[in-house]
């Protein structure tokens, strides 16, 4: 095959050849590569900016939830201030007794009952069993100036009766309980 005897369109296309040759391997060997990596790396940028978005939401709640355990800790210490130690619980049950003698009524017994373990195993319930005998509107003054005290005292359980003598006296017999904290020691007994 001689060159001369070639058509021009045959020589061009013969000359074009090698280029177009180099050009498609260099393509596919380095071009496509390329845009193969940028694809896998626009993906990942594409992750990692989705995951920098999912860390910074957990920064921002991360914060809130940091300035809500602040507030719940001074939550959590006035709600101490209001659960008498357990050396100041007969101080508390013997200041509801005073506050019934200093109404007018009349303390006709006093039981105090063993200390229970609360559900949540955290506090004592510390219950007492009173006797007493007045009119009833000083009852309910007396049982309005014990939402007054300023500790947790609950009422669990009361008994109302006409009075035996005298029918404008009531006997009430009351369940008042309140509550102390657990000592450390005593928790990681009753855990056990």
């Amino acid at each position: 095959m001689d060159w001369e005897s070639l058509s021009k369109r045959n020589k061009i296309l013969l000359m074009t050849l090698p280029s177009l040759l180099l050009i498609a391997i260099f393509i596919s060997v380095y071009l496509l590569q390329s845009i193969e990596t940028i694809n896998k790396l626009k993906a990942e940028r594409k992750s990692l900016n989705e995951e920098i978005q999912r860390a910074n939401m957990i920064v921002n709640k991360y914060e809130e939830l940091k300035i809500l355990n602040v507030e719940l800790q001074k939550k959590i210490e006035f709600l101490k201030t209001l659960l008498p130690k357990e050396t100041e619980v007969s101080d508390v049950l013997k200041k509801l007794s005073e506050m019934g003698l200093q109404k007018g009524l009349i303390v006709t017994s006093w039981k105090p009952k063993d200390k229970k373990i609360h559900s949540s195993n955290e506090i004592y319930e510390i219950p007492v069993e009173v006797g007493m005998l007045g009119k009833y509107h000083t009852f309910g003054t007396f049982f309005a100036d014990i939402t007054k005290i300023e500790r947790i005292l609950n009422i669990k359980k009361m008994e109302l009766k006409r009075g035996d003598k005298d029918p404008t006296m009531l006997n009430a017999n009351i369940v008042a309980v309140t509550y102390s904290l657990i000592p450390e020691e005593e928790k990681k007994k009753v855990k056990k």
